[in-house]
């Protein structure tokens, strides 16, 4: 940074050129930050400007690392913000987690002096904290305290030992102010300190005079004074303050000397204490904490410049708008309903135009006069339950009401074109609405006539006018009759082909003939006819319908229906099986889908398993049975077509055992028994020989099988038996086998 006429005096130490900055410098003219205006700042809810008068002399900044700083002192993190209108080039960088906006960039007192002019306080929460916030505007190589009006800064050294550290700081000054270690001696200079320092640094707290005695040993006179007294279970002296952090001091290696923590988790911004060269990892000196300001012979100067902003819990009234209404239709007096959603604030409404008269205008409900139709600007003046002030501009309106009057007769009978006129008066530009058929026909800014082509395609007609003059309206709807008066209704005009419409029609006038004619040939001279509407194609077909009514008196009137019918086309459903009978040994099916204009398929193979929607799928069955297989289509349109086929899944034949013994393990082993699902007991026959051909047992139910027993009860000789079996399946179907069992004991 360089100041303009700039005389420097500079004390070098060998060790010092990793610092950064000159140790020291003074200046015939040193800078001079004030703000004139002490007044605080209300803050309510929008942002406002922390210090608008600031003036800043003698700074001219060459380097664009260098700049300014506004930090808020008792910053609230996660409610606090400052914003800012840029300036120039400058660069700008807001600290969340300090809280100080910086400034940086090559520029004049005066390019700063706008600059910081122009930096905003806002409050982020909708719950601030209210009360005073001050803020400190300096340069940016220290930070300001109003409430010590000293400056602080944190030198980078690592592995700095505190007695080095001490004697630095005392080499140090600040446009003439002399430095030393920081003595922290109150909690608002601590958590300023806390949001400043970057790094494990050393602080001017000492007990190497006296074991147990920490003393600030730093400073002016009045702050070298004892604040503790004892270990970490010793206690403060005569109410001074004292940071120390979990079970510090402890002096473990003759640790005379205090630091600030930082990179420690949770002991960020407590005090401990060190040997004089410090610790080793997160202990190892950062640097050191350097304070001006309280020096005998410091010099008066005005590095700083302080504001006040006060926040209040306020928030900007908003107008009820189903109270407050910013429209008066025909009249030029009437009484403004001010209502608020949140709080009722005290209120001025001030006419901006000097015709208008405004009665009562601190009340909620003020009197207002106005010359003529138009609109009307006023000014708003709040003041809610926090004393906060707010100005809204509003525009009330004061228009003519018209009235949608036009020249129709209802009982006269008109042909195919209808005038209409409109037959009230507007004081200023209005937009007039036309309908036909409660549709909105022709619109426009002072259209008033229009032609109406009343055409066949509803016969109970209505027009009607909307007139809208600035915001005040009226509207009417009338009927308009035709010759004659055709009412035609149809039910089910929208369906999948076969569609059946029924139609109706009915007139005013008695009618002796009816002449319907339907788009797809047919006709009828019914009075209330049933048509059915075919669609044998793939897509959507439409039927217009006709209707001509011959009414006694001579008059026939033809309506003209267009696309009254919307007939659906219908899929069709089919497939092709692999096989109409399987085995229960293969019981597998396959399906060819062959439906036709079909976009979704449901398959219900008829045995409780779950529908399919596949294009061809394949089933397997799990159980002999006859099975009805549905497939419903569907089009996009969802109309449907339903197909079933049968598949029989039938039985194979049974697969005997081979060997048995009446003292197996196994109950099943015991005896030889033919059996099987689909098998019935109808025409079930099972003989068992011996090797001379004699039949050694018979069974005609399939719950009976030989034991190994003769007729005798004795058991028969072990063996080779033969055997043979003739049964009837679930279908009907007779089967025959023959086989060998061998009988083990």
């Amino acid at each position: 940074m360089k100041i303009t006429k700039p005389v420097f005096v500079i004390f070098v130490f060998a060790w010092f050129a990793s610092v950064g900055f000159v140790c020291a410098q003074t200046s015939s003219t040193p800078p001079i930050i004030e703000n004139p205006n002490r007044d605080v700042v209300l803050y309510c809810s929008d942002p406002v400007a922390v210090a608008p008068a600031i003036s800043i002399e003698n700074i001219q900044i060459n380097e664009a690392g260098e700049g300014m700083k506004i930090s808020i002192s008792d910053y609230k993190r996660g409610e606090d913000i400052l914003e800012y209108d840029k300036v120039g080039s400058f660069q700008y960088r807001w600290s969340e987690s300090s809280g100080y906006l910086e400034i940086t960039g090559i520029g004049t007192d005066e390019a700063y002096e706008e600059a910081v002019s122009k930096v905003y306080y806002r409050n982020t929460s909708s719950s601030p904290t209210t009360g005073i916030r001050s803020f400190s505007i300096s340069l940016s190589d220290a930070d300001y305290l109003p409430a010590t009006d000293h400056f602080y800064r944190f030198v980078r050294q690592y592995g700095i030992s505190w007695s080095a550290a001490r004697t630095a700081a005392a080499a140090m000054d600040y446009y003439g102010l002399k430095g030393y270690l920081s003595t922290i001696r109150s909690k608002a200079e601590q958590d300023f300190i806390s949001t400043k320092t970057e790094g494990t640094g050393w602080i001017g707290g000492s007990d190497a005079e006296s074991e147990g005695t920490w003393k600030w040993v730093t400073g002016p006179a009045e702050d070298r004074v004892v604040f503790w007294q004892g270990s970490y279970t010793g206690g403060t002296v005569n109410g001074q303050y004292e940071h120390w952090g979990s079970g510090e001091p402890n002096n473990q290696g003759d640790e005379d000397y205090a630091h600030v923590l930082y990179h420690i988790q949770g002991e960020k911004g407590f005090w401990n204490d060190l040997p004089l060269i410090g610790g080793d990892g997160d202990y190892t000196p950062q640097g050191f904490l350097v304070e001006y300001g309280g020096m005998p012979g410091d010099p008066v100067l005005k590095l700083s410049a302080v504001a006040r902003v006060e926040i209040r819990d306020s928030e900007h009234p908003i107008l009820d708008e189903n109270i407050f209404s910013p429209l008066f239709c025909g009249t030029m007096q009437d009484d403004l309903q001010l209502a608020f959603t949140n709080g009722i604030p005290a209120t001025t409404l001030t006419a901006l135009d000097p015709a208008v008269i405004v009665t009562n205008e601190t009340s909620k409900t003020p009197n207002i006069q106005v010359p003529a139709y138009g609109n009307y600007y006023f000014r708003l003046d709040m003041i809610d339950n926090a004393s906060c002030p707010y100005t809204d501009t509003i525009m009330l309106g004061f228009h003519n009401q018209p009235a949608a009057t036009f020249n129709l007769d209802e009982d006269e009978c008109y042909g195919y074109n209808l005038q209409l006129e409109f037959t009230g008066n507007t004081e200023e530009d209005a937009y007039f609405t036309w309908y036909y058929n409660e549709s909105e026909f022709s619109s426009d800014v002072n259209l008033d006539s229009v032609k109406i082509p009343l055409g066949f395609e509803n016969i109970e007609r209505t027009v009607g006018l909307k007139v809208d003059e600035q915001g005040c309206i009226d509207s009417t709807l009338q009927e308009v009759k035709v010759k004659p008066d055709i009412i035609v209704s149809a039910e089910n005009t929208v369906g999948c082909s076969p569609l059946q419409v029924d139609f109706t029609a009915a007139t005013s006038k008695p009618a002796h003939a009816y002449n319907w004619s339907f788009s797809d040939g047919n006709s009828s001279d019914e009075q209330n006819p049933l048509n059915t509407f075919l669609n044998p194609g793939d897509s959507i077909a439409f039927f217009d319908v006709t209707l001509t009514v011959f009414a006694d008196d001579g008059c026939d009137n033809t309506a003209l229906y267009e696309d009254l019918a919307e007939v659906y086309p219908v899929p069709t459903a089919a497939f092709d099986l692999s096989s109409v009978e399987v085995l229960i040994t293969d019981p597998e099916v396959a399906f060819t889908n062959t439906s036709h204009a079909a976009s979704v398929y449901y398959w219900d193979f008829g045995d409780s398993s779950m529908v399919s929607n596949e294009l061809d799928p394949v089933h397997c069955y799990s159980a002999m049975n006859f099975y009805p297989v549905t497939l419903e289509v569907q089009n996009d349109l969802g109309c449907a077509d339903t197909i079933t086929k049968h598949v029989t899944v039938t039985f194979d034949r049974l697969f005997p055992p081979t060997v048995f013994s009446p003292n197996a393990s196994l109950e099943e082993d015991r005896e030889f028994r033919l059996y099987g699902e689909g098998v019935t007991d109808a025409g079930y026959q099972l003989l068992v020989f011996d090797r001379w051909g004699g039949i050694v047992f018979e069974s005609n139910s399939q719950t009976i099988g030989w034991d190994g027993k003769m007729e005798n009860e004795e058991f028969a000789p072990a063996g080779v038996y033969t055997w043979v079996l003739q049964y009837t399946d679930f279908t009907g179907e007779k089967h025959k086998q023959k086989g060998t069992v061998s009988l083990l004991f």
